[in-house]
């Protein structure tokens, strides 16, 4: 065939977490791109002069790997490196057969290229403005880290609400006195605005930074947070009783990794509130209103293993069902918000904000539309700014629309096949060899042997993963609780965590009963549950796959593919080599 598809290559790839968790897999998913012989970068296989690297290959294979519960084998990776090959082959033909043209797959390339303009605009802002921390800096955090500091605060959403006793702190006047007048208590309450010990890593960013930069009996300016406005007094530091070097060599690349995130924490929270800022942007809180009344009623409700996008996993996604069913329920052009630039006033409206749900958290937009508006123009507004700077030619753009624009091409035309396999009313005969492979549904039976430590909020989750990969054991947290090996019931809270999470991997999860948590399966084995099928349901499924399936050899002959197998064993090796470590 001509060659059509579709624009080009490059480096393949959303707390205000999204971006950093982004910027993170940017940098170690592209690191060493100018190098000629970085492995990640290596042609893995070709099929018909379309090239996929090693990292095409590991990051889609690992999201297959918890989307469908298997275990890392060399056969599961020949078999996904061949789903691959084929989704190539099939995106090609579907490209022969006019499928280019499709609506479905016009509106798949668009968002995929705001997406990806995005990302990569705000990762490389972000690189403009970071800069791995020093070993000062890393000494000096694993001395707070060692730290318990308790701490007093007043807070409010609202900066103005804090003028007046930060103005009273400054003049003398004592903190829990301010306290009592501020939170309006009904008697002298001397626990007033005490929140108790709080740890280095173990709460929000900023206010962290703030408390452990702030001298006992002491206060801090008003810093803002995530939550809103604090005023932070600081009654009581605990030292450790002595602080080694050895201690300090073991934990020194846990104690970087943590405070190279909360870097790329701080900088971009200040840098989205320094460019909202300047925008003037004003609510319409009235339609906000009306918006959260129809989400609240759309139903829906999901249990989201959490190693993917934090922001994207909050209790739930935005499926296309519920997108859809929205859409149809408010108004395209009613405005959100609006903002000032450039002395225009731009409005936001909910058919831009509808662009944006599916990289938002669905639980947010029901319980705090007001935010995940924010979101969605934040979103909008980077955005824009990556489109003045051209990004759409991007080759890191242009690669990931690539790699989309196949695989809605080839689920297209798979889709015309089956139509095509449907339409067919001949005579078929199924061979009993299939009819015990096609007769088994999705359902499984799960045993597995797994622990996990529920915690108070992502915050916390991401922390304690990061410690226990770090060297830190399990069992010395207090919430650790370990499940020997058993049947999982499929109403059991924790059984879609455990069918999408990586064997003796700790992920970070989310379940609407405990909240978040580290979890970790350290064994499960999946058993399928056979039901009855009538014959003429095997006959449809199995005309199907061999429609697919003939279309497919077809291809396949006439295609020329090369996959490089030493490469492909040796990434295997080196996988299998870091499991056995682990």
């Amino acid at each position: 065939m001509n060659s059509i598809l579709f624009k080009g290559f490059g480096c393949l790839h959303k707390r205000q977490p999204f971006f950093f968790l982004l910027f993170l897999i940017l940098l170690l998913g592209c690191k060493g791109k100018n190098s000629e012989t970085h492995r990640d970068f290596k042609v893995l296989f070709n099929v018909n002069g379309v090239e996929r690297t090693v990292f095409d290959f590991e990051s889609k294979y690992v999201k297959h790997l918890i989307k469908t519960g298997r275990n890392d084998t060399k056969n599961e990776r020949y078999a996904f490196l061949n789903e691959l090959i084929d989704i190539i082959l099939l995106a090609e033909a579907g490209a022969d057969h006019g499928l280019l043209n499709h609506q479905i797959y016009k509106s798949a390339i668009t968002y995929q290229e705001r997406k990806s303009m995005l990302d990569y605009y705000f990762s490389d802002e972000m690189g403009e403005l970071l800069e791995p921390p020093t070993d000062e800096e890393t000494r000096l955090a694993y001395a707070k880290r060692q730290r318990k500091v308790f701490v007093r605060q007043l807070y409010s959403q609202n900066v103005e609400d804090l003028t007046e006793s930060y103005q009273r702190l400054m003049t003398g006047d004592n903190f829990i006195d301010v306290a009592n007048d501020f939170y309006k208590t009904e008697t002298y309450d001397s626990l007033a605005g005490y929140i108790g010990p709080i740890s280095y890593f173990g709460v929000d960013d900023a206010f962290a930074e703030a408390a452990y930069s702030t001298n006992l009996n002491e206060f801090s300016k008003p810093i803002r947070t995530q939550l809103g406005y604090h005023i932070i007094y600081i009654e009581h530091i605990e030292f450790p009783a002595m602080l080694t070097e050895d201690d300090y060599q073991y934990r020194k690349k846990g104690v970087t990794s943590q405070l190279r995130l909360r870097k790329q924490q701080l900088v971009s929270n200040e840098y989205v509130q320094t460019l909202m800022n300047g925008l003037s942007v004003e609510a319409d809180a009235e339609n906000i209103m009306k918006l959260r009344e129809i989400i609240l009623n759309l139903e829906g409700n999901t249990i989201i293993n959490a190693d993917e996008n934090p922001e994207n996993i909050e209790e739930g996604n935005w499926t296309d069902e519920r997108i859809q069913l929205l859409e149809r329920s408010f108004d395209n052009e009613a405005t959100l918000a609006s903002y000032k630039q450039n002395g225009v006033i731009i409005e936001f409206t909910f058919g831009d904000y509808i662009k944006w749900l599916p990289y938002l958290s669905f639980q947010e937009s029901k319980v705090r539309t007001g935010a995940s508006v924010g979101r969605g123009l934040r979103n909008e507004i980077i955005y824009q700014l990556a489109s003045n700077e051209n990004y759409i030619q991007d080759e890191r753009v242009v690669k990931d629309v690539n790699v989309r624009g196949y695989e809605i091409l080839s689920d297209l035309y798979q889709y015309d096949l089956i139509k095509t396999a449907l339409l067919d009313t001949s005579s078929i005969e199924v061979p009993n060899s299939y009819k015990d492979r096609l007769i088994k549904n999705r359902n499984v039976v799960i045993k597995s042997e797994y622990w996990k430590i529920t915690t108070n909020g992502l915050e916390e989750a991401e922390r304690i993963k990061e410690e226990i990969n770090s060297g830190d054991l399990p069992i010395s947290y207090d919430a650790f609780q370990k499940y020997d090996y058993q049947t999982i019931s499929s109403s059991d809270n924790d059984f879609n965590l455990i069918r999408k999470a990586l064997v003796n991997t700790p992920v970070i999860g989310y379940s609407e009963t405990d909240g978040w948590m580290v979890l970790n399966v350290v064994q499960r084995d999946l058993t399928e549950v056979k039901d009855e099928t009538s014959t003429a349901d095997i006959e449809t499924k199995y005309r199907v796959f061999t429609t697919i399936n003939s279309e497919i050899e077809s291809l396949r002959k006439e295609a020329t593919i090369k996959v490089d197998t030493l490469l492909f064993n040796d990434i295997y090796e080196v996988w299998k080599i870091r499991k056995e470590e682990e």
